[in-house]
């Protein structure tokens, strides 16, 4: 675990990076015609195959922007975002919506399951977006490790607010992406529960090669990440606190 800012060396010849960010500026219009204040402003930033890459930060410090900018659903001000090696803002907003199916599993506070179908009819729906075809066996594993095999035939409205979000997990992996964006995922589940998620989280990114990149406020998850970055080292005027340790890097 190397805690850091959101800078990246530059790859070494035989990496290529599943995720990139170039001279990204991002922030929110004024309504009232006064001078934006800039939210993110990352100079550069680089997540290889299989690294796992842990963000932090207090709330409204960009976090969950900068998800919805990687993931092709916000635009930033300014910019580059390569996912997949692909130009994401380059795209069209199908060939956006492609990407994303295909090469990202997303775990967000928002869960993205439809309440009115079983858990495991939104598991095949998430294979059908992906273009793959219906894995029963891999879907019942990716149950039966979240402990959710009681609940595949109930719709996802039957179910607690943590089977939901273990739901929600199995729906995020069962395609098998590249990149597993995840914003809090661990916020409505039990230590038990907490700790078969991560484990089989970990055990899926490293099977398949996958990036992680996860944000939470559960500061001891730090260890299962080879890094550590602060969202706030993006802000302009970001200085470290003495206390911290921490040096304030650019980004």
């Amino acid at each position: 675990m190397h805690p850091t800012g959101l800078t990246a060396d530059q790859p070494t010849a035989d990496e290529s990076p599943i995720l990139e960010i170039r001279h990204l500026l991002h922030a929110w219009p004024d309504r009232q015609k006064q001078p934006s204040q800039t939210l993110l402003d990352i100079r550069h930033f680089q997540l290889q195959a299989g690294e796992r890459c842990f963000l932090h930060g207090p709330s409204g410090s960009g976090k969950s922007t900068l998800l919805n900018i990687i993931a092709g659903l916000c635009q930033p001000s300014t910019g580059e975002v390569w996912l997949a090696h692909q130009p994401l803002w380059r795209l069209s907003a199908r060939q956006r919506d492609r990407l994303r199916a295909t090469q990202t599993g997303v775990i967000s506070q928002t869960l993205n399951l439809l309440p009115y179908l079983t858990v495991s009819d939104n598991l095949q729906l998430m294979q059908r977006f992906a273009g793959q075809h219906n894995d029963r066996d891999w879907q019942a594993y990716l149950l039966q490790q979240l402990n959710l095999s009681a609940q595949a035939n109930q719709t996802v409205a039957q179910l607690s607010v943590g089977q939901q979000q273990r739901a929600a997990i199995a729906r995020a992996l069962v395609h098998r992406p590249a990149l597993i964006i995840a914003d809090e995922p661990t916020s409505a589940l039990d230590n038990d529960n907490k700790d078969a998620f991560m484990k089989l989280l970990l055990q899926q990114c490293s099977a398949s090669a996958a990036s992680l990149l996860f944000v939470s406020h559960d500061l001891s998850l730090q260890p299962h990440f080879d890094r550590v970055l602060d969202i706030a080292a993006c802000k302009p005027g970001y200085r470290a606190a003495p206390q911290s340790g921490q040096e304030p890097l650019p980004c």
